[in-house]
């Protein structure tokens, strides 16, 4: 019931932006011929909201060019069950910035290296299966201090012994 979550947290965190100074934090980033301000502003929430909701949040991106035009603007609504007393909303802004670390360093060398998008198995449990096997080139790739699982993948390819390219 994703929809009436998103829209009873928009209703709970409407409203001017002097009314939320206390639960309010920016954070601004200047690096890729950009610059992006991250606002958040959290509201208490229960379960009514959701099961096991503490907070709800609500994150503006606004996107620009370094000379302070800006180009877009997203906003986003979220539900954690991080309390306030955990996880206030320099905490939240911090935790959904790290969340697409995890998104760049996993998801983009399955999709690119592993090329996954264009995978055509779709049914049954092999694609969880093959999802499974990808994880773990990966993971032993980057145990075996190899920090491009893309040379790794290579180098099994010119090698009869898979166990040499991890150097196991």
């Amino acid at each position: 019931n994703q929809p009436l979550a998103r829209a009873a947290a928009q209703a709970l965190l409407t409203g001017p932006d002097a009314d939320w100074s206390a639960t309010t934090a920016i954070d601004d980033d200047h690096g890729h011929d950009r610059t992006e301000r991250r606002t958040i502003r959290t509201a208490e929430a229960g379960d009514a909201l959701f099961p096991g909701a503490r907070q709800a949040f609500r994150l503006r991106r606004d996107v620009g060019d370094l000379d302070g035009v800006w180009t877009s603007k997203e906003i986003v609504y979220g539900v954690t069950s991080l309390p306030a007393e955990a996880a206030g909303p320099a905490q939240l802004n911090h935790y959904e910035r790290a969340h697409w670390g995890v998104e760049n360093r996993l998801h983009w060398v399955r999709d690119v290296t592993f090329r996954e998008d264009n995978s055509q198995v779709r049914s049954g449990t092999a694609p969880r299966a093959l999802a499974g096997f990808r994880n773990l080139a990966i993971s032993t790739a980057r145990l075996a201090d190899r920090a491009n699982s893309a040379h790794a993948r290579r180098d099994l390819l010119n090698h009869d012994d898979a166990f040499a390219v991890y150097t196991i």
